[in-house]
């Protein structure tokens, strides 16, 4: 999570529990609040500074959990209340805010990369004895960069090359057979310059002759490595499966 959206979720939080009361009178209805929830009693929400109060607490709080901060409830009031009361002496100094959301930030990132780093290590473990397997069938070819391709069909057509647009069907599958991605299944093919693909892709495609069908085994130093695409099947890590049906190069 970026230190801007932190400080803007917390921006939220004050004005949501700003709605309970004026700063006058903020330290008790915030006590009142206190004993309320110690005793299990929850709020009412009637009006819409209550439900949007109670819906910006929930959003925040699970937006930080998530983010993989251990929340201090009582930090967290504490500053909620401090930032509404003007005459209370803060805790933190000023300007120290912006230099605790980007030390939160850091950290958050460093995490995040053991975490893929960890989990690619088993991906790229499995894609290579994947790989062994399928080394041995007849008919596998292998490149000095890793790449694995066997024909499926040849065609007689010119080849790409490296900065040739070229149109294509595909299906893109993991190694336990997982579908990712297929132009087949959206019912268009695809059109990109191979010099904007992974650079499985920018090799392999410069192998096959127009109207070929190849299948490419691709390991996660010619896919995306340790990043993957966010929102997708694949993981870090991962080998690919395509079958690649090349129907064209696009004149430029």
């Amino acid at each position: 999570m970026k230190s801007n959206a932190i400080r803007a979720a917390a921006v939220l939080v004050l004005a949501g529990i700003g709605s309970l009361a004026t700063a006058q009178k903020l330290s008790g209805d915030a006590k009142k609040a206190v004993d309320a929830l110690s005793k299990n009693q929850q709020p009412t929400l009637q009006t819409l500074d209550q439900k949007v109060s109670y819906a910006v607490g929930l959003d925040v709080l699970q937006n930080l959990t998530t983010a993989g901060l251990q929340v201090d409830l009582l930090a967290f009031l504490q500053g909620a209340i401090d930032g509404l009361d003007t005459t209370r002496t803060k805790l933190v100094k000023e300007g120290e805010t912006e230099e605790i959301f980007a030390q939160f930030q850091t950290v958050m990132m460093e995490r995040q990369k053991k975490q893929a780093d960890a989990a690619a290590s088993v991906n790229i473990e499995a894609g290579k004895k994947f790989m062994a397997a399928e080394s041995g069938k007849p008919g596998m070819n292998s490149t000095e960069s890793g790449l694995m391709y066997e024909v499926v069909k040849l065609g007689e057509g010119p080849r790409p090359t490296a900065e040739s647009t070229v149109k294509v069907n595909y299906e893109g599958t993991l190694i336990d057979g997982t579908k990712f991605d297929s132009s087949y299944d959206r019912g268009q093919p695809a059109q990109f310059p191979l010099s904007g693909v992974i650079r499985g892709w920018t090799e392999g495609l410069q192998l096959m002759p127009v109207g070929s069908t190849f299948r490419f085994i691709i390991p996660a130093d010619l896919a995306y490595g340790n990043n993957a695409p966010p929102g997708s099947a694949i993981k870090p890590g991962s080998t690919l499966v395509f079958k690649v049906e090349l129907l064209e190069i696009v004149a430029q």
